[in-house]
């Protein structure tokens, strides 16, 4: 049996589905998030330092 090329198939029809669009941002989380990431690192650099001046190293915190 021969199908002809211009028949259109039922396995490639497309819904008619509305676009869903993405979930509003929290910005203030975000800004929060940031905020404690930069912390994390200032006070992780300022261990390092004072670990470096008691052992005689010293470690540029500078940013």
């Amino acid at each position: 049996m021969q199908i002809p090329a211009n028949r259109p198939s039922a396995g490639l029809q497309r819904s008619a589905a509305p676009a869903q669009s993405a979930p509003p941002v929290d910005l203030t989380q975000l800004a929060v998030a940031q905020t404690n990431a930069k912390m994390t690192a200032s006070a992780g650099a300022a261990l390092a330092q004072a670990t470096g001046e008691l052992t005689g190293t010293l470690v540029n915190i500078s940013v």
